[in-house]
């Protein structure tokens, strides 16, 4: 295997198997997550990602996990209308974190917080709430701006991404972005050129960047399930990476995010390529841990299946 492969994929598949479309029963999905960490993929893996509300029922499955191998987590806040919901929701969040901790001891830790914010224009106040409640734990936090998909969603995002760099600048701590990449219906899928506008504005502005919904397959392609095209994990991750090594546009960013072809992409022991894009293993690594972070996604199975299917990941020993 090429390095370059090896630090594409390496953590990049944050495991969400108790949601949709999968929704399986948290025994199941721990099980599954237990037996992925001792997988000769499991270098792959990332995370285990659950909603908050649900941490007190992983208590029982700690006994699965070690100090040694420990039960990574990321946890999903709950949703908010305001401001002050969002505050408080978010100081609850930490308390049932705080709890589990201490009776996890040292066998399971949550890594970091994906936290939805209201549908309201993001304020400085609020970025600064973030900061005091999760600031203590040095927890990652990824922030979902929820805005709807229609006309007003562009400017709606640029003005949030502006908020969160402007804090940034002004002091406060780093906050990351998390992009809703796809869904249940076709309306929750956003087109290449909203995706690849939001890598643009990212880069621009320092803001790490993960996934999540959507990105069961390597390669873009169309899916009758949901009547669209779905993003391919591949186009989304090279296009981010090769983004930040080639500074590249938001059209060529949208062109490797629409491309269907497994053949466009390619690995080697120089590192990766897209047509007559180039970066090296070094730059993949760097990016990879700085920038474009992970995805989420309700099966680890089918991501790393597709990739050997299409010849862009070694068969299994």
């Amino acid at each position: 295997m090429y390095p370059s492969v090896r630090l594409f994929m390496e953590k990049l598949i944050d495991y969400a198997g108790m949601f949709p479309p999968a929704g399986l029963p948290i025994d199941t999905a721990m099980r599954n997550y237990q037996a992925y960490m001792h997988d000769q993929d499991s270098w792959m893996l990332g995370t285990f990602v659950i909603p908050v509300t649900k941490l007190p029922e992983v208590i029982s499955y700690v006994p699965m996990f070690s100090p040694d191998h420990p039960l990574r987590l990321s946890v999903i806040g709950q949703r908010s209308s305001d401001e002050a919901s969002c505050t408080r929701l978010l100081a609850d969040s930490q308390n049932a974190i705080e709890r589990f901790t201490e009776q996890a001891q040292g066998a399971a830790h949550v890594e970091g917080i994906e936290l939805p914010l209201p549908s309201i224009p993001l304020s400085l106040q609020l970025l600064q709430a973030i900061a005091s409640e999760t600031a203590p734990r040095r927890l990652h936090i990824f922030c979902e701006l929820t805005y709807a998909l229609n006309k007003d969603w562009k400017s709606r995002m640029l003005a949030g991404l502006d908020e969160i760099a402007a804090f940034k600048s002004a002091g406060g701590m780093g906050l990351g972005l998390k992009l809703r990449t796809g869904g249940l219906t076709a309306e929750d899928f956003p087109s290449p050129e909203q995706v690849a506008f939001v890598i643009a504005a990212c880069r621009d502005r320092h803001i790490p960047l993960k996934f999540t919904a959507g990105l069961h397959h390597p390669l873009r392609m169309y899916r009758p399930e949901v009547k669209t095209h779905m993003h391919g994990f591949v186009n989304v991750f090279a296009a981010g990476l090769l983004a930040h090594s080639h500074q590249l546009d938001t059209r060529r960013i949208a062109e490797i995010l629409a491309d269907e072809e497994a053949g466009s992409f390619h690995y080697s022991s120089e590192g990766l390529h897209w047509k007559q894009f180039s970066m090296t293993a070094s730059e993949i690594a760097a990016y990879r841990d700085e920038a474009i972070c992970s995805f989420g996604s309700c099966s680890f199975d089918e991501p790393r299946e597709e990739m050997r299917a299409v010849r862009l990941l070694a068969q299994r020993r």
